[in-house]
């Protein structure tokens, strides 16, 4: 079960972030990409259908005071743009 993160957006991405009830400052963005869903439903017929489950994914370091940590946030792009799903999954250890 994913927690409902508060995320600060600065030009569309985000720059800050809550996590297990923690601030993190973003430093680098180390990548970020789409993924498109289930593209193999809509395949055949050629129909747009927003509720695809599309995505987009940001990988980051990020730090609360002290050490950096490398996390996966995650913006589900099917849901109202006013109240937006994210989720924030960690992908490394603190130093």
């Amino acid at each position: 079960m994913f927690e409902r993160p508060n995320i600060y957006i600065s030009g569309g991405e985000p720059i800050e972030f809550t996590f297990r009830g923690r601030r993190f400052r973003i430093h680098t963005v180390l990548s970020s990409w789409r993924e498109s869903g289930a593209w193999w439903n809509r395949a055949g017929d050629g129909f747009y259908r927003p509720d695809d489950g599309s995505r987009i994914l940001w990988r980051v370091e990020a730090a609360p005071l002290g050490a950096i940590s490398t996390f996966e946030i995650e913006r589900e792009e099917i849901t109202d743009p006013a109240n937006p799903i994210w989720r924030i999954r960690p992908t490394s250890r603190p130093a």
